[in-house]
């Protein structure tokens, strides 16, 4: 990130007119996006998993943070040791970093929450809980509460809520009771909830799985997971409304298969599912995420110069690789490379890089 872009940052903190903040920093994107490098521009497309729970464990992830080859990073089970331990890590994190850190985590409730009392931290209900035990009013408070809790160690990036359809057939979302409803309509009406209580606190969210991984018969944490004959139009209903009401602040892809769109590649890498259904006929133009890179469902078939490559040109703007290290090399230092290298062969176009970048730097402007 070169100083300028770093001090006009710094300095649209001390405005104190939202409005004309966001007038300002818009049009020095626009006149200013030349002057960032490629290179800072690939390192915003990644946000990445590490191993240590305290600083001084984590000294070469910082030191990437701080050359601008990180966007964000994953907070995981293996990250998180004790409330004081937490803060201590989001803050060297964020301390590390010349532009907002995107600090993510899946915080759904339930079995699905990485803060939870084995860590030193409260309980949450599961999303299908809430929506079988609870009103909108009631998960309203249950969700502040979740999201001041994280807000107040840190972390400004909930990779929630699902907004998938919940069937049992599912091992990884309807068995593990990650989905508020089988009905689309109170899916999307308590995902609504999630959002806005969130969105109070000043914490970023985002709609999972796209296009919907609620049928489908397997995990793709763990298989590669074909859902073309179980997965049914009515999943898209909830993504459809939040987008048309303007609540969907960053989307997640899933790993699966459907073929009836895409004979070729999973969701995450399909241009006709990204960059045709979600963007131009939902239309949705705001932050697309990748659903973990490492997982089986895509790394089973594809390997990392393929994953980056298809889904960086299928419309995904920031991808998540949870391993910290791939092969014995620095993920972030290695993926930062690839994409160059794609870049250089001519398999992913500048354009491309430019507008994930913008989009990227769009959400973060909300942190600011």
């Amino acid at each position: 990130m070169n100083l300028l872009h770093v001090n006009i940052l710094t300095l649209c903190k001390t405005f104190k007119n939202r409005l004309w903040f966001i007038a300002f920093l818009f049009l020095f994107f626009v006149s200013n996006l030349s002057a960032v490098t490629t290179k800072d521009m690939i390192g915003q497309l990644l946000m990445v998993g590490f191993y240590g729970d305290e600083p001084s464990k984590i000294k070469p992830l910082l030191q990437e943070i701080s050359q601008d080859k990180v966007g964000g990073v994953l907070l995981l089970g293996r990250n998180i040791a004790s409330p004081k331990k937490l803060r201590e890590l989001t803050s060297a994190l964020q301390d590390a970093s010349k532009t907002p850190l995107l600090i993510a985590i899946d915080q759904e409730g339930g079995k699905v929450a990485r803060l939870n009392s084995k860590n030193g931290f409260e309980d949450f209900p599961s999303a299908k809980s809430v929506g079988e035990n609870l009103d909108l009013k009631q998960a309203r408070l249950i969700y502040t509460k979740m999201a001041q809790l994280l807000k107040s160690y840190g972390i400004n990036y909930n990779l929630a809520p699902v907004v998938d359809i919940q069937n049992p057939i599912s091992p990884i979302i309807g068995a593990k009771n990650r989905a508020f409803s089988k009905n689309p309509k109170e899916v999307s009406s308590y995902a609504k909830i999630f959002i806005d209580a969130f969105e109070k606190e000043g914490i970023l969210t985002s709609l999972k799985h796209f296009p919907g991984h609620g049928n489908a018969k397997k995990d793709s944490h763990t298989h590669i997971v074909d859902a073309t004959s179980s997965w049914k139009y009515e999943e898209l209903f909830p993504y459809f409304e939040l987008i048309q009401n303007k609540k969907a602040k960053s989307i997640m892809v899933a790993h699966i298969y459907l073929k009836q769109f895409d004979k070729n590649y999973p969701a995450t890498l399909s241009k006709k599912i990204v960059n045709q259904i979600l963007r131009q006929d939902l239309g949705y133009d705001g932050l697309v995420i990748s659903d973990d890179l490492a997982m089986k469902g895509v790394s089973g078939k594809f390997n990392l110069y393929e994953r980056l490559v298809l889904a960086i040109n299928a419309g995904v703007d920031m991808l998540i690789i949870s391993e910290p290290e791939i092969d014995g090399l620095l993920t972030a230092k290695l993926a930062n490379s690839l994409i160059l290298k794609a870049l250089e062969n001519g398999d992913i176009e500048k354009k491309s890089i430019q507008s994930a970048y913008k989009r990227v730097m769009d959400i973060k402007k909300e942190l600011l």
